[in-house]
């Protein structure tokens, strides 16, 4: 097994989504992101864990100052299917675009991935040259 994620977007319920190829999100603005886990060794088959216990899902969007890191504790999305996951992020905390890495404990036993390109943020103010 190769775990990694898939984003999602206009989430209505289990079988009711849209794929993205990463999530884009504006700054000021609270946002719910969706993911689902999925097994690249299986043509990307929705991971489905087959734990007891599911004990963490955690999404860490990187940051060259790790103090700056911000780590996020995700839910399930939906209470019959293990592989949709969500988390929120408040209109304060604005990731860097980039790398996030994601990390599952399953009955103790911890997984952890890093997927490259997976957030785009468009700032309110962008600099100028």
């Amino acid at each position: 097994m190769k775990l990694s994620v898939k984003f999602l977007k206009n989430v209505a319920n289990i079988n009711t989504f849209q794929y993205a190829s990463q999530w884009n999100i504006s700054e000021g603005s609270s946002q719910v992101l969706y993911f689902q886990f999925v097994d690249k060794l299986k043509d990307d088959l929705r991971y489905m864990s087959q734990a007891d216990t599911i004990d963490e899902v955690s999404v860490i969007f990187l940051n060259i100052d790790e103090a700056s890191e911000i780590i996020k504790t995700a839910t399930q999305a939906f209470p019959d299917d293990k592989s949709i996951w969500t988390i929120t992020l408040g209109s304060d905390e604005v990731p860097n675009s980039g790398a996030v890495k994601f990390s599952i404990t399953e009955d103790g036993q911890e997984r952890r991935f890093r997927v490259e390109q997976a957030i785009v943020v468009d700032l309110l103010d962008a600099g100028s040259c």
